[in-house]
């Protein structure tokens, strides 16, 4: 059925081609990043794209860095190939790997840059807290950073040449390798990009892949009914690797049954609409119809979680199973080739897969309400046991669980709260989008809600506002007017963070008109509060004095203890820009004592005593209350207050009459402020250049 390709008269092993002999090939100790996929364990043919992959990166100028783009439809292999000769040519760059699956064909849509940019930048040291806001810093922080390091990236799946310009690293000696189911034009013609592309395997080829999976004795044994299947597969590697994950995990199945299969069963899949597609579809199914009925229920749950990965809790909650049982369910979607397993207990689709497993619960509506519903929840549960690592900004706003997960979920210390929250981000963002999307706004909104210890600690300013603004409108569609304000209040937090004051002023005040509304003066003090933090920020003293002053008489007449403490701190952080530190010692000592039960707002209280006590000539006091700010916040892992302390030591030092034990301070403040884009960077930049 078929014969070989022009060019394919004989199946090989591929060779990976020496690499260009101006560069010697010497293992070196590894230092950075090394984030490349696994090796594909049947990687077949390719030799000829290997071959020439090689000669053109022989040719290449070291000066700048080197950019190939292989090319083809979607599962054709690209990544495969890409892979394997990234993972040969590793040992050359033992500054780092960077990898990246920019999903530009991908269900969940395109990875946007400044997350790309994020992830690079973490990779190679960078903290979370520290990256910029826009994408245009971040891509100069990336071009800084990668310089003077020749690293070897891997830009899978990527969209438009768009997706791929501010991931390319400046340093001369790098290599990019690129994959994509267009070609870039631009990128080929303005940046270089040499392209490969590939063609599906004839049958040889594919029956040779069919060998290595599930041996080559009973391969030959139905050597014709191989080709048919190959043919059936149209030669992508993803619809053989899934028909010989069934293969080889039914040993006495025969070739012959899996090829009439394949002849029979026949459905397009919405995102392709050429031949070769109708095969991977009907491969999936093959697959998908041998499943136990619990394994493919998970499987079509599955298909529509709203972010890129997941791991086995959530999973578990979208079929309302223990998590033991979801773990072996999980292990069979991986051995039939339906599911990736990305180690760790992280778990993602191939894009067509994940495009097959929702078209299992087309139709039946009451069904992904009920899956969609299991998993916004689960985050939603989840989240809300972090919440203890701060003192919320306002008292929460209780809900009632549809389905509440069936597994409890616990963390052992603030620290792991943090890095469960970091690592599912992508995911609770993209839950609050599903939740507005489904018309679940009650829910969205408290997912939108549940992510306010992230984003106190870590910032992530443009993620905060995306997130809050998305509550905003889920508030408005549920109808709760105290939500609405509350979700306003953080959005203004987010605009003040990046210095973007005028937004935050519209949001404050429509906060406090909110809150107005639903009779909530409880949520109007976060709006008055925030008012005033704007106008301490822009100069305008007098309207901050008067801004928490009312903040400071709202807590009061509320009883509102904590939200009292934090008006003294800003009205002794202002009363100190006015120049009288020591009305501002009195309001920030009793600040301290009234915020006793919150270590982090007595932290900020502590720094802005510091410096108080810093201008009235107490040194050896504020370095007291320095200290003691700087290890809570170090602890707390807020590097924005981390900053500011450092910022207080160096005042400190300046009146000591030591201008360079100053600098030291100052130069340790100052990237971790330009990294999150505050604008207080500004000043202290000013105040190094007058040293």
């Amino acid at each position: 059925m078929g014969g070989p390709l022009p060019g394919e008269s004989e199946v090989s092993t591929p060779q990976v081609p020496r690499q260009r002999s101006a560069v010697k090939l010497t293992r070196q100790v590894s230092s950075g990043p090394r984030q490349l996929p696994p090796a594909p364990a049947h990687f077949t043919n390719r030799t000829a794209e290997l071959a020439l992959l090689d000669k053109l990166l022989s040719q290449d100028d070291t000066d700048r860095p080197s950019v190939h783009l292989i090319s083809g439809q979607g599962g054709i292999g690209k990544t495969a190939l890409a892979t394997a000769w990234a993972r040969h040519l590793g040992d050359r760059f033992p500054a780092g790997h960077l990898w990246a699956d920019l999903g530009g064909f991908s269900a969940n849509g395109p990875l946007t840059a400044s997350e790309a940019l994020g992830r690079f930048l973490r990779a190679l040291g960078v903290p979370p807290e520290g990256l910029p806001a826009d994408v245009e810093e971040l891509t100069a922080l990336y071009r800084t950073t990668t310089t003077e390091q020749p690293l070897l990236v891997l830009l899978d799946n990527a969209g438009s040449t768009e997706q791929v310009l501010p991931l390319l690293p400046i340093g001369g000696g790098s290599l990019v390798i690129v994959t994509s189911r267009r070609r870039l034009g631009r990128l080929q013609t303005e940046h270089g990009a040499r392209l490969v592309e590939l063609a599906p395997f004839g049958s040889a080829h594919s029956a040779e892949l069919l060998g290595r999976a599930v041996g080559e004795e009973r391969v030959s044994a139905e050597a014709a009914q191989a080709r048919a299947i190959a043919d059936l597969c149209g030669g992508l590697p993803i619809a053989l690797t899934t028909v010989s994950a069934k293969l080889a995990g039914r040993p006495k199945m025969s070739l012959e049954k899996i090829a009439t299969e394949l002849g029979k069963e026949y459905r397009r899949l919405a995102t392709l609409s050429t031949k070769e597609a109708q095969s991977v579809e009907a491969s999936f199914n093959l697959s998908y119809d041998e499943l136990p009925s619990d394994a493919a229920a998970l499987y079509a749950a599955l298909g529509l979680h709203p972010g890129p990965d997941f791991g086995v809790g959530v999973a578990a909650a979208s079929i309302a199973v223990r998590e033991e049982v979801a773990e072996d369910l999980l292990d069979q979607l991986v051995d039939v080739g339906l599911l990736i397993d990305r180690g760790d207990d992280r778990y993602t689709f191939h894009d067509l897969a994940r495009l097959h497993a929702k078209e299992k619960t087309a139709g039946n509506e009451y069904d992904r309400d009920i899956a969609v519903r299991r998993m916004l929840e689960w985050y939603l549960f989840t989240a809300s046991k972090t919440t203890a690592m701060t003192v919320p900004d306002q008292d929460p706003i209780p809900y009632r669980y549809e389905y509440r997960p069936p597994t409890p979920v616990s963390f052992e210390s603030a620290e792991e709260e943090l890095a469960w929250l970091e690592r599912e981000r992508e995911n609770l963002i993209a839950a609050v989008e599903t939740a507005e999307t489904w018309q679940l706004p009650e829910l969205g909104w408290q997912l939108a809600a549940a992510m306010w210890p992230l984003f106190l600690l870590r910032k992530h300013y443009p993620d905060f506002l995306k997130v809050s603004q998305a509550g905003v409108r889920c508030a408005r569609a549920w109808g709760n007017a105290s939500a609405e304000a509350l979700m306003h209040n953080r959005s203004g937090a987010a605009c003040r963070g990046t210095g973007r004051y005028d937004e935050a002023v519209a949001h404050y005040e429509a906060g406090r008109e909110a809150a107005r509304k639903a009779g909530n003066e409880v949520v109007e003090i976060r709006s008055v509060e925030g008012l005033g933090l704007v106008a301490l920020a822009q100069g305008r003293l007098e309207d901050a004095v008067n801004w928490f002053t009312e903040d400071h008489r709202l807590s009061e007449r509320q009883n509102r203890t904590h939200d009292l403490g934090l008006a003294l701190i800003n009205l002794g952080s202002t009363q100190l820009r006015a120049g009288r530190p020591e009305a501002a010692i009195e309001h920030l000592t009793r600040a301290r004592e009234v915020l006793a039960a919150d270590p982090y707002n007595v932290a900020r209280a502590r720094t802005e005593l510091g410096r108080a006590l810093t201008a009235t000539g107490d040194l050896a006091a504020a370095r007291t209350e320095l200290e003691a700010s700087l290890a809570t916040m170090e602890a707390s892992g807020s590097r924005f207050e981390v900053a500011r302390a450092l910022s207080a030591f160096g005042e400190v030092a300046e009146a000591e009459g030591n201008p360079e034990e100053a600098r030291r301070f100052y130069d340790r403040a100052l990237p971790i402020l330009v990294g999150l884009g505050r604008p207080e960077a500004d000043a202290l930049r000013t105040r190094l250049e007058r040293l």
